[in-house]
């Protein structure tokens, strides 16, 4: 009986050790280390620029949601004209929001030109600048 007793609590102590570290892994997965990732890899701010998570006594991801009033842990954005903003939000240079026209962003990047392939891998970001009323889309890739 003592032996079977011993199992069951050695089972019990490693499930809590693998539920805390599993808890942790979601954390680990978003901040990919020491910058921001998701599931195309690192993210990166409206300058081109990888968005560090490393806190002292704030991350840059931490400023940089703070500075353009995005939900903590969005990694989802569109950068127009240095700012970045939740897809759903964004304007296009004539001011219509552009998941409202037909096909969305994906659409509005077909219609403007942006970069598909870089080496061979897709772009994923979107970011932009207007000139008057024409999109003028950037490759931060070449940085």
């Amino acid at each position: 009986m003592r032996i079977i007793s011993t199992i069951i609590a050695g089972v019990c102590l490693v499930s809590l050790t693998a539920c805390g570290n599993l808890q942790n892994w979601n954390s680990d997965y978003l901040t990919g280390g020491e910058y921001l990732s998701d599931d195309q890899g690192l993210v990166g701010d409206c300058q081109g620029s990888h968005i560090s998570t490393k806190h002292n006594p704030e991350s840059a991801a931490d400023r940089f949601w703070q500075a353009n009033n995005l939900p903590k842990g969005t990694t989802d954005f569109v950068c127009k004209d240095g700012k970045a903003y939740l897809p759903s939000k964004v304007t296009d240079c004539q001011g219509n929001l552009i998941a409202k026209q037909p096909g969305g962003i994906a659409q509005f990047k077909l219609n403007n030109n942006f970069p598909r392939y870089k080496d061979g891998e897709m772009v994923w970001y979107t970011m932009f600048n207007c000139q008057g009323s024409k999109v003028v889309p950037i490759d931060y890739t070449n940085k």
